[in-house]
């Protein structure tokens, strides 16, 4: 297995952001990270999003595609994955995986 390591990571502040949507707050902490790395989107090749309930919270479901289009990173593949509360964790892995 290659070596892979988390070049840059972004957030969105804490708080009630009510006046903010799903693909504004997705894009702010996706291309925050990417900003931090120093990274385009042409570097990127895939995404993968871990996610357990958008559909329950935000009404979207097919949030994958959702993301990569908010964050204007089409056409790269962007997989969900779900795995209830290790659904990042379990992004990460897939996201190693793919390296």
């Amino acid at each position: 297995m290659r070596d892979v390591a988390i070049i840059g990571a972004s957030q969105t502040k804490f708080g009630e952001l009510w006046d903010s949507s799903f693909r504004e707050l997705i894009s702010q902490a996706g291309l925050g990270a990417m900003e931090d790395a120093n990274l385009s989107g042409a570097d990127l090749e895939a995404m993968f999003v871990g996610n357990m309930s958008a559909g329950l919270f935000v009404g979207q479901e097919h949030i994958a595609a959702l993301i990569s289009d908010s964050m204007g990173m089409n056409p790269i593949p962007c997989t969900r994955v779900e795995a209830a509360c290790a659904s990042g964790g379990l992004a990460l892995r897939q996201g190693i995986m793919a390296v």
